[in-house]
C-alpha cells in the first residue's frame, strides 16, 4: 500500500471510530478520507454490536491485531478493516513472499531462480523472433525492462486482444483463423511460445521447492495471519513474529472480525476468520506443491484429513503470462 493510500485508509478509520461513537466528524478527517466508507463501516459495525460502548482506533502502526477495537460489556473485538476495489483475491503478494518469511528455509527466491535457469534471456530471445515491431518499439534498448514490455504489447496488439480476454485463448484463435494474416500468426505463435517458457519455468520452480525444507511453524503463522486480514508485505512482516498462540488465542474467543468495504458500491461484507479456520487440526502444516500445475496450496491435519487453507497461484499481473508484474496471488477456499 502506498504513502498516500496509506494515508486517506487511516483517515477513513478514525472517521469510522467517531460515527460509530456518534461524535461529530473531524473536518481534517472528512476532507482527507471517504466519509462515505466510513459511514457505511461505522453502520455496518453499530448493526452488528448493537450493544457497543465504544469504538477505538488501534493507531497508525502495526501494533495491535486490528485497526479498530469494539467495546462492548462482552470484552473487546479487533476488526481488521479492508477498503478493497474488488473480492475474489484474498491477497495479492510479491513474487518471492514464501521464502522471504522463511515458509521455505533453503529455496532459492521466484526471482532469483528465473534468473539462474536464464529465462530472460529466452524470453528476450522470443521476442526477438517478430519482425513487424514499430521503430520506436524496435529501437527501445533490451537493458531496459520497457523493451520486453512494448514489444508484448504490441504482440497484443497485433492479436488484438480485447479487454478481459486471456492473450493465450486469442492467439489459439488466431492460429485457427484461416484469414488472419502471416504477421498476426506469427504474433501469436511467439506469444504462445512464452506462455509455454513460463509454465516451464514454474514447474522447475516447483521441482525446486519440493525439494526445499520447511517451515511448519512459519506456514502455519502465514495461513492465520493471511486469514486474518494482512494482506502486504508491511503487515506480514510486522506480525509475523507475534505469538501464534495469541492469534489463536484471539479467533477462538471469537474477538476478531475481518470486514471488507467495497470501495466502489460502499457495500460491506464480514468475515469471521475463527468460522473460516473452525474445526482445523494443526498438524504437519505445509505447503503442498503438486506435479503439474501452476499454484501451491496450504494443507494442515492428519493424515486422512488433510484440509486445504490456502491456495497460492504464482502468477503475472501484466501484459501476458511471462512477462510483467510476477506475483503470488491468494485465495480462501469455499468452505
Amino acid at each position: 500500500m502506498g504513502k498516500h493510500e496509506r494515508g486517506w485508509v487511516e483517515a477513513t478509520e478514525k472517521l469510522t471510530a467517531q460515527l460509530a461513537n456518534g461524535a461529530e466528524p473531524d473536518a481534517d478527517l472528512e476532507e482527507r478520507g471517504r466519509p462515505d466508507l466510513g459511514e457505511a463501516l461505522a453502520d455496518r459495525l453499530r448493526s452488528d454490536f448493537p450493544d457497543l460502548t465504544a469504538v477505538r482506533h488501534a493507531g497508525n502502526s502495526y501494533d495491535s491485531l486490528g485497526d479498530l477495537i469494539v467495546e462492548s460489556p462482552d470484552g473487546e473485538t479487533f476488526v481488521e478493516a479492508k477498503f478493497v476495489a474488488s473480492g475474489g483475491t484474498r491477497a495479492n503478494l510479491g513474487q518471492d513472499t514464501l521464502t522471504q518469511f522463511g515458509l521455505f528455509e533453503d529455496a532459492t527466491a521466484w526471482s532469483d531462480f528465473r534468473e539462474e535457469i536464464g529465462f530472460p534471456e529466452d524470453r528476450e530471445a522470443l521476442l526477438r523472433e517478430f519482425d513487424g515491431y514499430p521503430d520506436d518499439v524496435r529501437d527501445c534498448d533490451w537493458s531496459y525492462k520497457s523493451a520486453v514490455y512494448d514489444r508484448a504489447k504490441h504482440l497484443k496488439n497485433v492479436l488484438d486482444v480485447s479487454r478481459g480476454q486471456n492473450t493465450g485463448s486469442r492467439a489459439d484463435e488466431v492460429l485457427t483463423d484461416s484469414d488472419a494474416t502471416e504477421g498476426e500468426r506469427e504474433a501469436a505463435r511467439i506469444v504462445n511460445a512464452i506462455l509455454d517458457l513460463d509454465r516451464e519455468e514454474k514447474l522447475a520452480y516447483f521441482d525446486h521447492l519440493r525439494e526445499a525444507e520447511q517451515n511448519p511453524r512459519n506456514v502455519e503463522t502465514f495461513a492465520h495471519l493471511i486469514v486474518c486480514g494482512y494482506h502486504t508485505a508491511d503487515a506480514l512482516e510486522a506480525h509475523f513474529d507475534d505469538d501464534l498462540e495469541e492469534i489463536k488465542r484471539l479467533l477462538e474467543a471469537d474477538a476478531y472480525r475481518l470486514y471488507e468495504v467495497n470501495r466502489n458500491s460502499g457495500t460491506v461484507s464480514v468475515e469471521n476468520p475463527s468460522e473460516l479456520l473452525a474445526g482445523f487440526d494443526w498438524r504437519d502444516t505445509r505447503v503442498e506443491i503438486p506435479e503439474d500445475g501452476t499454484s501451491v496450496s496450504v494443507v494442515t491435519g492428519p493424515p486422512g484429513d488433510r484440509r486445504r487453507v490456502l491456495n497460492i497461484a504464482y502468477n503475472w499481473k501484466n501484459k501476458f503470462q511471462g512477462i510483467q508484474t510476477p506475483s503470488m496471488n491468494v485465495f480462501v477456499p469455499e468452505a
